[in-house]
């Protein structure tokens, strides 16, 4: 009987590629997805990593790895819609929308021992509306997100229908009526049905996430400042931040944006950045050298001094910016990881 199932992952590479066709022949949401998922992935990096002063730095946060699990069900949610298993893709998409909302929860809650008793299997998940009531209840930049664009409301409708899949609310809930099938097999309806959840779901926790790092709107001249050695996190430049405001349509993001703007601790910290000095070539050329004297980039050093000498500067440093991201993510990955690193409690 399992040589069925290893016969039967052979056509989900069928559907897959269907799937594709089918996004490549529709510009519309193709375009406005791969904008939301340029723009999510520049979200971490407005998370303040460290805190302390001195020599005495110390991770903050232990509920970050809640945004890295929330990534992983927004992984299998599009892998699960690409192949064919809709009705699945909507219950990982719901994990992703919940968890994304218990991350936002405890950075506004800020409850070490309640999320403690959370990680140890000794407290439940808060349902849905509690995690919503405590954030608006708490912050006045989600009362006036609430105000402005209703996100309560449009978080508990997503999430409502999105449940109605989890639960199998009635036939129109099947995995027969979303593929109008009982095989696995590609649909546009379901497809179609998926692709529109997951953008909304996006947008959703896109607004949700700047408005409790009003950082990520805060655009800030961090190569003028720092060169190559920028903050590990809590601060965006320019053209990330202007991929985070392409996630959401003009209405919205100018509604967002102007949230941010108004939180006063936000604009004092992006104030601060903006007033320090510009660094000058003598400083940016030796920023260049000690950051290319890093194990990180042994391999593509030669590769990157070669650039610099054919006048590829441009090249040279977005790969250099993109390797840095990079590691950033890896090392908040191990950091924030409470079964391995600072928050383990496993020998």
């Amino acid at each position: 009987m399992l040589d069925n199932y290893f016969t039967q992952t052979k056509i989900l590479g069928s559907i897959a590629k269907k799937s594709m066709t089918w996004l490549e022949s529709s510009d519309a949401i193709r375009t406005d997805l791969d904008k939301a998922l340029a723009g999510f992935n520049e979200l971490p990096f407005a998370i303040q990593i460290f805190g302390g002063s001195g020599d005495k730095f110390t991770t903050i946060h232990p509920w970050h790895h809640l945004f890295f699990e929330a990534e992983q069900d927004l992984d299998s949610s599009i892998l699960l819609l690409m192949t064919g298993f809709y009705k699945d893709s909507f219950r990982s998409l719901r994990s992703f929308l919940e968890l994304h909302t218990f991350a936002l929860y405890n950075f506004v809650n800020g409850e070490n021992k309640g999320f403690q008793d959370w990680l140890d299997g000794k407290a439940h998940t808060p349902k849905l509306g509690e995690l919503l009531k405590i954030l608006n209840e708490k912050s006045e930049d989600f009362q006036a997100l609430n105000k402005k664009l209703g996100w309560n409301r449009e978080v508990e409708l997503l999430y409502r229908k999105l449940s109605g899949f989890m639960h199998t609310q009635g036939a129109l809930h099947t995995h027969t009526s979303l593929r109008n099938s009982n095989q696995t097999v590609f649909s546009e309806v379901g497809l179609k049905i998926g692709l529109e959840s997951l953008l909304k779901a996006l947008r959703l926790a896109g607004m949700g996430f700047v408005v409790n790092f009003p950082m990520s709107m805060h655009p800030l001249p961090l190569f003028d400042k720092f060169a190559f050695n920028p903050p590990a996190g809590g601060f965006l430049d320019e053209g990330q931040t202007e991929r985070i405001k392409a996630i959401f349509p003009e209405n919205i993001s100018s509604e967002v944006e102007r949230i941010c703007m108004s939180n006063e601790d936000a604009a004092s910290l992006a104030e601060g950045v903006r007033s320090m000095p510009d660094l000058s070539e003598k400083e940016v050329v030796e920023s260049l050298k000690n950051t290319l004297e890093q194990d990180t980039f042994s391999k593509s050093k030669k590769e990157i001094l070669q650039m610099v000498k054919n006048g590829d500067i441009g090249k040279a440093f977005a790969l250099i910016g993109a390797t840095q991201r990079a590691m950033t993510r890896g090392m908040t990955g191990v950091l924030f990881n409470p079964f391995y690193g600072p928050l383990s409690k496993r020998e």
